[in-house]
């Protein structure tokens, strides 16, 4: 009987050998560690940031401003965001793509939430729920040039 688990040992190995590790992005790999763009070992220090619940938003964005609640994430040594997402948001296009934050906060009867983010987060009211969630995503840059 032929044995394959030579050849994968074998094939694996020269692909391991012969991979350039991508560089476009600021982190990579090296064998099993998270490096910077220089080589250097990364630790990623995240924290959890609820957005699957209903209705489908960031939570506490309604209390603080985006830019408020990246900083103070950064400011407590986290280097690294897991936002939760609805499965929803992503398999049903009519609710990404057709429903506003501020719809999604009425159909729950939210109307002090709504106050809050006209006040905290305007620019988020009134964009589909998938062009919210997008916006908070990149409302994260974690810049360690000075750190």
């Amino acid at each position: 009987m032929f044995c394959f688990f030579p050849f994968f040992c074998f094939f694996f190995s020269f692909i391991a050998q012969n991979t350039v590790p991508n560089m476009a992005y600021p982190l990579s790999t090296s064998s099993r560690w998270i490096v910077d763009e220089n080589g250097q070992r990364v630790k990623l220090a995240c924290v959890n940031w609820p957005s699957h619940l209903q209705p489908v938003v960031a939570e506490g964005l309604s209390k603080q401003p985006v830019d408020a609640v990246a900083k103070k994430i950064v400011e407590m040594g986290f280097n690294c965001v897991r936002l939760t997402w609805a499965l929803d948001l992503m398999t049903n296009e009519t609710l990404a793509n057709n429903v506003t934050v501020r719809q999604s906060f009425q159909s729950f009867g939210l109307k002090d939430d709504i106050v809050g983010f006209q006040t905290n987060n305007p620019s988020i009211i009134d964009i589909s729920l998938i062009e919210a969630f997008k916006k908070v995503t990149l409302a994260f840059e974690f810049d360690q040039q000075g750190s």
